[in-house]
C-alpha cells in the first residue's frame, strides 16, 4: 500500500514540474514586426488587408475548440503563419518547419472558399500547402530559411519555441559565399521568385544578406588571426585552419558577433531579435523576456 502512496507522490510531483516549466507565451505584437527592409512593411499591410476579418474569426474559433489553445498561443501561431506567408511571396523555396503554425495553417484550409479569395488576392494564386515539419529535416533548407527569416523579422522567444530554436541547422558555407560573391541576379535565379510584385523588397533583402555574408567571412577571418596570434607558431596553421574551415558555418550565436544591436532592443527591448544580443543560450536585457532555444 505504501508503495502506491509513493507512486502518487512521484506522478504527483512530475505533473507539478511539467506544470511548473511549461511554456508560457507573452502577449502577442500588434505587428508582424518587420525589420526595416526597402517595401517590407508595404508587403505585410497588404498581407493583412488580404485576409477577411470574419474568415480569420472562423478560423480562430475552430482553433481554439480543436486545439485548446490560449489567447496568447493563438496569436503567437498566427503571427508567425504570416510571417510564413510573407516568404512565400519571396523565396522560390520555403517549406513549413513548424508543427505548431502548420496546424493553423491546416486550419485555414478547412474554409475552402475563403482560403482560395485570401491566396488570390494576397498570391494572385492558389498557396498550396506544404509542410516540411518532419524530425530530420534538410539541414541547408533549413538553415538557409532561419538566415532569411533572421534578415526578415525581430525574433523572440515565443518566435524561437514555435520554431524548436533557430541556426540547429547551421548555413551552408557554400551559400554564405554565393550571397558574398554572386550577382543580384545570380541569386534571384537560384533563390528568389522573379516574377514577385515584391521585386524591390527582395533586391533589399538580397543586399542585407550580402552585407551579412561579408561579416560572417571577415568573423571566420578575425578568428583565424586570433588563433594564429595566440599560438604563434606558423608551423601549425595548417593543421589549425582545416578543421576551421571544414566546420566554418555561422551559428545563431555568431550573429551578435557582427550585427548591430537594434534600436529597438536597446532601451525597452521591445523585441529580441537576431540583431540584439539575444541566443538560444543567452538572454535580453532585464526589460525583456529571456530568450530560450525553444522547444516542445
Amino acid at each position: 500500500m505504501g508503495w502506491l502512496v509513493l507512486l502518487a507522490v512521484v506522478v504527483w510531483f512530475i505533473f507539478f514540474l511539467r506544470k511548473k516549466l511549461a511554456f508560457t507565451f507573452g502577449l502577442s505584437p500588434k505587428s508582424i514586426e518587420t525589420k526595416p527592409l526597402k517595401g517590407l512593411k508595404k508587403l505585410s499591410e497588404n498581407l493583412e488587408q488580404s485576409l477577411n476579418k470574419s474568415y480569420m474569426k472562423n478560423v480562430e474559433e475552430r482553433v481554439m475548440k480543436e486545439k485548446k489553445l490560449k489567447e496568447n498561443e493563438y496569436n503567437w501561431r498566427l503571427l508567425d503563419l504570416k510571417r510564413y506567408f510573407i516568404l512565400t511571396s519571396i523565396l522560390k523555396e520555403s517549406p513549413m518547419f513548424s508543427d505548431k503554425v502548420d496546424d493553423l495553417w491546416h486550419e485555414m484550409l478547412m474554409f475552402t472558399r475563403e482560403y482560395d479569395d485570401f491566396s488570390k488576392k494576397y498570391a494572385g494564386n492558389i498557396l498550396h500547402h506544404s509542410p516540411n515539419v518532419t524530425k530530420t529535416p534538410d539541414p541547408d533548407l533549413r538553415g538557409f530559411f532561419d538566415w532569411v527569416y533572421a534578415e526578415l523579422f525581430f525574433i523572440r522567444k515565443e518566435n524561437i519555441h514555435l520554431y524548436k530554436g533557430f541556426f540547429r541547422h547551421p548555413v551552408n558555407p557554400t551559400i554564405v559565399d554565393e550571397f558574398k560573391n554572386l550577382s543580384e541576379n545570380e541569386l534571384i535565379d537560384k533563390y528568389f521568385k522573379s516574377d514577385s510584385n515584391y521585386f524591390s523588397t527582395i533586391l533589399s533583402l538580397i543586399s542585407s544578406m550580402k552585407k551579412t555574408a561579408n561579416s560572417v567571412k571577415d568573423y571566420e577571418k578575425r578568428v583565424v588571426q586570433e588563433k594564429m596570434r595566440k599560438s604563434k607558431i606558423q608551423k601549425n596553421f595548417n593543421s589549425m585552419l582545416v578543421p576551421f574551415v571544414s566546420v566554418s558555418y555561422f551559428h545563431y550565436d555568431d550573429f551578435s558577433s557582427y550585427m548591430k544591436a537594434s534600436a529597438a532592443s536597446s532601451s525597452s527591448c521591445t523585441s529580441c531579435g537576431s540583431s540584439s544580443s539575444c541566443s538560444s543560450t543567452s538572454s535580453c536585457s532585464s526589460s525583456c523576456s529571456s530568450c530560450g532555444g525553444g522547444g516542445d
